[in-house]
């Protein structure tokens, strides 16, 4: 009895070794899972960091593969993790046809590597584990949103050629509406509204097509804004020919002469009273020529008729002090008269002043967009709203 005793003593022994090496080989495990996870947790963050910071530089592919890079948890940048193996970081640059604007990338992608030694796991053979994290972000990409007020001169000198001749293809409006479709499609309708604003305004809304006068600047409830906040404007990565805003920059006139002042407030004022919370308002506006009109309900030494460059730029001063973002574009401005500005009766305004001046002026600082040349506003178009959208990363895998 004591033999069987002593037989089975002698089997329970080793089994519980076994056991307990079982036991802390698991315990060693989750060691160095835990330390490994931990390390993931560390690599995802700068690797998320690296993409974003890549993302910010785009539409320059180069300069948002060095930032991606500088950002990398790799020896030396500026998220490195140290205390553990050496980091591989694989940077891209690419076109996400998801998002508008790519010139040429607006995607940044980072996959990073790292080897986490073992302790315990060595017992087993695995004596390292392998952990690669992925990130991409996006950018322009709608990370913020925009209320935007695109406002035209469609004087007429939009149908007239640099010697002041008329031109009965309008090829400077022509220009200007392939400007602002060039425009419409780099934004996003998921997070940016449009609306389409005109100087000399419409007499109604209805008539937002109809060849312009410049005695509607007279009255005190003509239309300046002339199509609301939209998001119906593309369709994939196409414009949308049936939306109201598209198809009123087609049908635009051109006729009357220029008044800036009483445009961009009526602008602001749209904005004010529309715009979301959370939106960045911006105006965006274009005009070929000086100022040189002004509202009749205004007296006749008014600003608003003497000075309409200079009030054009009082105005909006103003409307900057709201937080709101112009953009101006000149087109053209040095075509015959159109430079220089002019008081409702023709004397030139005093101290004289050029329309090149009081746009650059009207724009918030660095956004004043010369265009000399009576040719494509594409590029223009093109560069303001990569402008606008421009550092508005965010990640999207």
């Amino acid at each position: 009895m004591e033999r069987t005793q002593h037989g089975q003593s002698g089997q329970v022994l080793p089994m519980m070794i076994g056991f307990l090496l079982v036991m802390l080989l698991m315990a060693g495990a989750v060691i160095d899972v835990g330390q490994a996870y931990r390390v993931r947790i560390a690599l995802q963050a700068s690797t998320d960091a690296a993409a974003l910071a890549g993302a910010s530089k785009l539409p320059d592919s180069a300069a948002a593969r060095s930032s991606a890079q500088s950002y990398s948890g790799e020896a030396g940048a500026k998220n490195a993790i140290t205390k553990i193996g050496p980091i591989a970081a694989s940077i891209s640059t690419s076109c996400t046809n998801l998002y508008p604007g790519c010139r040429p990338d607006n995607t940044v992608a980072v996959r990073q590597t790292a080897k986490v030694g073992t302790s315990f796991l060595g017992v087993i053979g695995i004596h390292e584990i392998t952990i690669t994290t992925k990130s991409s972000a996006c950018s322009p990409c709608g990370a913020r949103p925009l209320d935007v007020v695109v406002l035209l001169d469609r004087t007429g000198s939009m149908c007239t050629f640099s010697d002041g001749s008329f031109d009965s293809s309008c090829t400077d409006l022509n220009n200007a509406k392939d400007g602002i479709r060039t425009f419409l499609g780099l934004m996003d309708p998921s997070a940016n509204r449009v609306a389409l604003g005109l100087f000399p305004p419409a007499s109604s809304t209805g008539n937002r097509c109809s060849t312009p006068s410049s005695s509607t600047y007279n009255s005190t409830t003509a239309p300046y804004v002339v199509v609301p906040f939209s998001t119906d404007y593309r369709t994939g990565s196409n414009l949308n020919a049936g939306s109201n805003l598209v198809q009123s920059v087609n049908c635009i006139q051109a006729g009357g002469s220029t008044a800036y002042a009483t445009g961009i407030e009526k602008a602001q004022a749209y904005l004010q009273a529309n715009a979301r919370p959370q939106a960045q308002k911006v105006i965006v506006m274009m005009s070929d020529g000086a100022a040189n009109t002004g509202p009749t309900y205004y007296s006749s030494t008014s600003p608003y008729r003497r000075q309409p460059c200079r009030q054009g730029i009082t105005s909006a001063t103003t409307v900057k002090a709201q937080d709101t973002i112009i953009y101006t574009i000149g087109y053209d401005l040095d075509a015959t008269g159109a430079n220089v500005c002019q008081a409702y009766t023709g004397a030139l305004e005093s101290p004289s002043i050029t329309a090149q001046y009081a746009l650059q002026q009207i724009a918030s600082p660095g956004n004043f967009y010369n265009h000399p040349s009576a040719s494509d506003l594409s590029a223009v178009f093109s560069a303001v709203a990569y402008d606008i959208n421009a550092g508005t990363a965010r990640l999207i895998d």
